[in-house]
C-alpha cells in the first residue's frame, strides 16, 4: 500500500512542507507535518501548490509529488539499446484516475518498469522554465 502525504508551499513562499492536507471552513488550506504520530506543525500554504505524493521515488530516491517536473528516460523499441529522455510535468488524470506525464494535450501513465527512469528537475511552481 502506498504512503498518502501531500506538499505544499508555505504562504512565506519559504519551502515546500510535507505532511497531510486539512482544509479550514474559511477555505484555508493547511499541510499538517506529524512526528511520532503528533502533529507538531500546521503550515497555511498557498492552495495551488498542493500536490499528492505519487507513491513513487526517482532514480535518486527522491519521493515523486503531482506538480514536479521530471526528465523521463526509457528504451525506445524492444532490445535497440537506444534510450529517449524528455521533460514532463507530473499531473493526476481524473478520466483514467492515476499520476501521469503530462504529454502536450495526451499523457503517458507514470509507473515503475524495468526500462523506464524518472528523474525530479524541480516543480511547476518554481521552475515552470524547466518544460
Amino acid at each position: 500500500m502506498r504512503e498518502i502525504k501531500f506538499r505544499g508551499q508555505t504562504i512565506d513562499l519559504e519551502k515546500f512542507v510535507h505532511g497531510f492536507y486539512t482544509k479550514g471552513l474559511d477555505g484555508t488550506v493547511y499541510i499538517e507535518h506529524l512526528h511520532l504520530d503528533q502533529i507538531i506543525f500546521d503550515f497555511l500554504i498557498v492552495p495551488e501548490t498542493l500536490g499528492q505524493f505519487t507513491g513513487l521515488k526517482d532514480k535518486n530516491g527522491i519521493e515523486i509529488y503531482e506538480g514536479d517536473i521530471v526528465i523521463y528516460d526509457r528504451g525506445v523499441g524492444n532490445w535497440t539499446g537506444i534510450r529517449m529522455s524528455t521533460t514532463h510535468e507530473i499531473v493526476f488524470n481524473y478520466e483514467i484516475f492515476a499520476f501521469v506525464l503530462k504529454y502536450g494535450s495526451s499523457y503517458i501513465k507514470l509507473r515503475k518498469h524495468w526500462n523506464y527512469t524518472y528523474e525530479v528537475i524541480g516543480n511547476i511552481h518554481e521552475n515552470p522554465e524547466l518544460l
